[in-house]
C-alpha cells in the first residue's frame, strides 16, 4: 500500500483514507492605513497564515482507513502540532519524502454515504484543514 502522506499519526495511503484533492492557501499581511487627502497606504508587514485543506476518502468496508480518521481526530482534540509530509516517486521509482512543516489541525469533517446494515457509510469522506505553524511554515 503506497503512502502519500503521513499527518502526525495518520497515514493517508493509496489503498485506505486517500487524498482527493489538495488545496494550498496563503496570505500576505497588508495592513492598510488612511492618509489624509491621498490614497489609502499598505504597508508589508510578513507573511500571513498558510493553510492547506485536504480532501479524502475511502471505503471502510474495503479499503479500512477510518483508524487514520480517528488519528486525525485525535491530534485536533488534543490541539497537537504535528509533522506533515508529502511522498512521492522520484524518476527512480523509490519513494521521496518531502516535510512541509509543522501544522496543526484547525477542523476536521466527515461524511458517510449509503449506510451498510453495520452503521458505517459505504463511502467515507473528510475534509482536513491544516495550519501551517512554528518555524517550517511554508506549506511549500
Amino acid at each position: 500500500m503506497s503512502v502519500l502522506a503521513v499527518i502526525g499519526d495518520a497515514t493517508l495511503k493509496v489503498i485506505g483514507l486517500g487524498p482527493q484533492e489538495i488545496i494550498r492557501e496563503a496570505e500576505a499581511n497588508w495592513p492598510s492605513q488612511q492618509v489624509f487627502d491621498a490614497d489609502t497606504f499598505y504597508q508589508p508587514t510578513g507573511d500571513g497564515e498558510v493553510t492547506m485543506t485536504l480532501r479524502l476518502a475511502t471505503r471502510p468496508h474495503t479499503h479500512g482507513g477510518l483508524e487514520q480518521y480517528a488519528a486525525l481526530e485525535r491530534h485536533r482534540k488534543n490541539r497537537d502540532v504535528v509533522m506533515f509530509m508529502r511522498l512521492s516517486a522520484a524518476s527512480s521509482g523509490l519513494p521521496v519524502g518531502e516535510v512541509l512543516g509543522n501544522v496543526f489541525v484547525r477542523s476536521l469533517s466527515s461524511r458517510e454515504e449509503k449506510i451498510a446494515p453495520d452503521g458505517i457509510g459505504w463511502r467515507y469522506e473528510v475534509e482536513v484543514e491544516l495550519v501551517f505553524c512554528g518555524e517550517m511554515m511554508t506549506g511549500d
